[in-house]
């Protein structure tokens, strides 16, 4: 199965909200992205602006995450430690 079958048929099991939140905590989890505490996220096209804000609404509450927005759709995501929240990254 290629990976665009596969990441299509992912897409189809949750909801929009919840598909933008795997996609960061993938990247979050990258080995480049834990070896510096940081990671740019970028909003992708069809991405819902309610959900982007709405995660980065719950990113900023948390108290090892530092989010600093680059540009609309643009931020920069910095952490302290290895704790995450099950809101943010569940």
């Amino acid at each position: 199965m290629s990976s665009q079958t596969s990441l299509g048929a992912i897409s189809q099991l949750y909801t929009s909200y919840e598909s933008l939140i795997l996609r960061i905590h993938r990247q979050i989890n990258s080995s480049a992205a834990q070896s510096r505490r940081q990671t740019i996220i970028i909003q992708q096209p069809g991405e819902s602006a309610d959900d982007w804000d709405t995660f980065l609404d719950q990113l900023e509450m948390e108290e090892s995450v530092r989010v600093t927005h680059i540009e609309a759709g643009v931020a920069c995501l910095t952490w302290t430690n290895q704790h995450r929240s099950q809101v943010a990254f569940a």
